[in-house]
């Protein structure tokens, strides 16, 4: 798993979307969605501790996984209380998800809201192939439902190899992850190249009948993105 699975991870424990997390770590929106779509490399330490303490864990957490999310900590910290100290903590965690539940309550009746996501300039394919260049990129709004808060970034399609599911010119939003289920549509960098298809286990599908399967080969590299999670207007 790569650290950025883990803040993925972490982010749905928390309940936080990418553009939250960014405004409670400082993190730049744009830098951000390049670190968690595994574009960028490693980022600065920084950068690290920033996102860590803004996700209520650690770096080393991130880097490795050794820890659990600074969970052990306050697991360590509650075994020490006596019965009235531990019944104080559960009435107060009690309270807290009833103000989160209200909260989000609140927020689901809010129509209109919006986010913004980090989008590539450069499309990825639905043909044969082309260059995710994340140097080249703006942002998108979309209005916030239980799938667009799931996305980190989005991307336009280019070439008919998905139809009917998707159309040249499409915009796809993307959940990023390094993996994804056998027959779910995803982001792929394939020898240096984006494309969006079908993960086949052992290949790339096509939904259009007109294109072959990209068969992985032993010296291929093949590195997943992120999951597809629909489209939006392109209007937006």
């Amino acid at each position: 798993m790569e650290w950025y699975d883990r803040v993925k991870e972490l982010k749905k424990q928390n309940h936080v979307n990418t553009q939250q997390l960014s405004d409670k770590s400082g993190v730049p929106l744009g830098t951000l969605n390049k670190l968690l779509s595994g574009q960028t490399g490693k980022p600065k330490l920084d950068t690290l501790e920033k996102i860590a303490s803004a996700l209520g864990t650690t770096v080393k957490y991130l880097c490795d996984g050794e820890e659990d999310g600074g969970f052990s900590v306050l697991r360590d910290k509650f075994a020490k209380l006596d019965r009235r100290g531990r019944e104080a903590v559960l009435k107060t965690a009690d309270e807290e998800l009833s103000r989160m539940e209200a909260e989000a309550r609140r927020a689901g009746s809010d129509i209109g809201l919006k986010r913004k996501i980090f989008i590539y300039d450069v499309p990825v394919s639905a043909g044969c192939g082309s260059f995710l260049d994340s140097s080249h990129s703006s942002t998108v709004s979309l209005v916030v439902n239980e799938v667009t808060d799931r996305a980190d970034y989005a991307v336009r399609v280019s070439g008919d190899s998905m139809e009917p599911r998707f159309f040249d010119g499409d915009i796809v939003i993307v959940e990023s992850c390094g993996e994804i289920p056998v027959g779910k549509i995803g982001i792929f960098l394939y020898n240096g190249e984006s494309y969006i298809k079908k993960f086949g286990g052992d290949r790339l599908r096509s939904i259009n009948p007109d294109y072959k399967d990209i068969v992985f080969g032993e010296n291929d590299e093949i590195r997943c993105l992120g999951l597809v999670l629909g489209t939006i207007s392109k209007a937006e």
